[in-house]
């Protein structure tokens, strides 16, 4: 980031799943594409940040979502202190005059039948910008010369067939420009152009950039053009960001493998230089299975026993390098069907056949194959599990104090805005933030001097970030904050009051979960770490399966209720609304072994100095 630049563009966690269409008699869960899954970055003052990746990781959504050309799943889009995704009406209309677009196809991004001058006016047009058509042809001019075609007048009366490749791409660019925008998100702007025209395009930008301190979000498939244009560049994989630094960080020092992989597919004029190419494995996985753990795991040359193998990489092995399941294996006469559940794997035993020799070979096999194969160096237990079992915590509604919904609010401001740190556009904006009985009071910093006339004050941008902060956690299902009720405004503070309110069951279910999984599941420390499958929350109720025998899950039972009493003690009331476990027994397969490996979240975006973020865990977060 360039030394005193600003940040115009935050985005924190933004998601946008797309929901499979399936036929008329299809039932279970819906099937989602994860385009876009957990991205985070910024854009400041004058600065171009280049996206690469390759087809289909999520680049192009990624751009339509901060024009609001799509509706974001999940996460925000901070632009000037408001998250866009919960903007209306006339507040989007502001928005959407202070972003503009350039795609990539100018063939299909301009009206075949329009003139370039009616192309070109039509957003001041919208927009209600110039206070005569004299006023607004003037405008076009100057955008069309600005965006190197002149002169300009010449240009006017021209159809886009009558216009080349470049030519029309220009166009495209003075009608984004025209408006004067803050931002400009560009999809591949020269890759359906001419090699030939390439550069005076990408010169263009710049020189527009240089001109007016216009940020760009540059996307492309082409590294060489990233690195001509982009002041940083971040790499995208299969819907996520998995670098992000100064460009010639990345293209000199890559971190990422998935990173060096890239850059080691870029040809070199020079027949004497030894490329180094490295290969990556197989296809890029489905958007609708993403790997769990390291998402580049499946494919990555440098893979280790902590990017988070799963249960189906253990049934990928057995059934396509050990043949278990071929007439003449040993296991064939017991195991049946071979079913992975996330991190675990749980096999089903055969009618006649022996739960404790499949256990026994897998521990064999686990054993022999160790200091060869990370996968099996993840390996967490092996056990024998109950399949026709399950533990059910019964869970109910609760009513909740305003001071409550106050506390809660606080703790999911501080955890989820971090406006403490100078790479959030509410940094200098809100300086403090405390729970006084049933409120939550900001505490605002003071106006700048230089402010412009008829910009919004700090204040005001605070009152409307908060109500779009509580419009969110609404929408992601937190019950208890519709009790977050009006947000008002003064000479230095913003207050939301709060009211009483209720946890459904449902939201007690999802916390109930949380808990379980924080406490028990992921937590070191608990005689269940990594001895669970995922809890999974339903409308009254949380399911829970232990990866043991009877003994462990009685254990389960009796945890879990210390867990939950402790939490209530704590003050956490959905904790309070939540049933002792309870054994449900239900008709189906008796026996099983069930293999457990180490449960591992996503690498980050950690900082491995000079502001070089990357997602892998060959780089491990800083000591705290």
């Amino acid at each position: 980031m360039p030394a005193g630049k600003g940040v115009v563009v935050k985005v924190t966690n933004l998601k946008k799943y797309f929901e499979l269409s399936r036929g008329f008699f299809s039932f279970g869960k819906p099937v989602f594409v994860k385009a876009v899954d957990d991205v985070n970055f910024e854009i400041h003052e004058g600065e171009i940040l280049g996206l690469v990746g390759e087809s289909g990781c999520g680049k192009t959504t990624t751009g339509r979502l901060l024009t609001r050309l799509e509706e974001p799943t999940g996460g925000s889009v901070f632009f000037l202190g408001r998250d866009i995704a919960l903007l209306e009406s006339d507040n989007l209309k502001v928005f959407r005059r202070n972003i503009q677009m350039v795609f990539q196809d100018p063939y299909e991004s301009l009206n075949p039948r329009t003139t370039v001058l009616l192309t070109v006016m039509e957003p001041l047009i919208n927009h209600h910008i110039g206070g005569s058509y004299e006023d607004r042809v003037e405008l076009v001019i100057k955008a069309l010369e600005d965006a190197g075609l002149a002169p300009a007048k010449e240009y006017l009366s021209r159809f886009p067939h009558e216009l080349s490749g470049g030519q029309r791409q220009r166009v495209s660019i003075a009608r984004a420009l025209v408006i004067n925008p803050r931002i400009i998100v560009a999809d591949e702007p020269v890759s359906m152009l001419d090699v030939s025209i390439r550069a005076g395009v990408l010169n263009l930008m710049l020189d527009l950039r240089d001109k007016y301190n216009i940020p760009y979000l540059f996307i492309t498939h082409d590294i060489a053009v990233a690195r001509y244009v982009s002041d940083r560049l971040g790499v995208m994989y299969l819907g996520r960001v998995v670098e992000l630094a100064e460009t010639d960080n990345v293209i000199f020092q890559p971190k990422h493998p998935y990173t060096r992989a890239l850059i080691s597919a870029v040809p070199v004029p020079d027949p004497d230089h030894k490329h180094g190419r490295i290969h990556i494995k197989g296809e890029i996985p489905s958007a609708t299975n993403v790997p769990l753990g390291c998402r580049f795991r499946p494919r990555c040359p440098f893979g280790f026993n902590e990017c988070g193998w799963e249960g189906k990489d253990l049934a990928s092995w057995l059934l396509e390098d050990e043949k278990v399941s071929s007439a003449e294996h040993l296991m064939n006469a017991h195991i049946g069907k071979i079913e992975p559940n996330g991190f675990s794997l749980i096999f089903e035993i055969k009618e006649g056949g022996d739960a404790t020799k499949v256990l026994e070979f897998l521990k064999a096999k686990a054993a022999e194959l160790k200091d060869k194969m990370p996968m099996f160096q993840a390996i967490w237990s092996m056990d024998m599990m109950p399949r026709d079992k399950e533990l059910v915590l019964k869970t109910s509604s609760v009513h909740v104090s305003g001071e409550y919904v106050a506390r809660e609010l606080l703790e999911k401001l501080v955890e989820s805005v971090d406006f403490k740190s100078r790479g959030h556009p509410m940094y200098g904006t809100i300086l403090n933030a405390d729970v006084s009985i049933a409120s939550v009071v900001l505490t605002i910093g003071q106006e700048s001097a230089q402010k412009a006339e008829g910009e919004t004050t700090k204040v005001e941008t605070t009152v409307g970030f908060l109500q779009d902060f509580v419009k969110s956690l609404v929408r992601s299902g937190y019950s208890e904050f519709k009790g977050a009720g009006k947000v008002t405004g003064e000479t230095d503070k913003v207050i939301v009051s709060c009211r009483p309110a209720k946890l459904t069951a449902a939201r007690v279910a999802q916390e109930a979960a949380d808990i379980i999984a924080k406490g028990m599941l992921t937590n070191p420390d608990s005689a269940f770490h990594n001895l669970l499958l995922s809890p999974v929350a339903t409308r009254r109720s949380v399911k829970v399966k232990v990866c043991a025998g009877e003994r462990k899950w009685e254990q389960f039972a009796s945890e879990a209720k210390k867990l939950f009493e402790q939490r209530a003690d704590e003050g956490n009331m959905a904790a309070k609304a939540v049933g002792p476990a309870e054994i449900k027994t239900f008709k189906g397969v008796e026996d099983s072994v069930v293999v457990s490996f180490a449960q591992v979240v996503e690498p980050p975006l950690i900082d491995v100095g000079g502001g070089h973020r990357v997602a892998c865990y060959l780089f491990k977060p800083p000591a705290e």
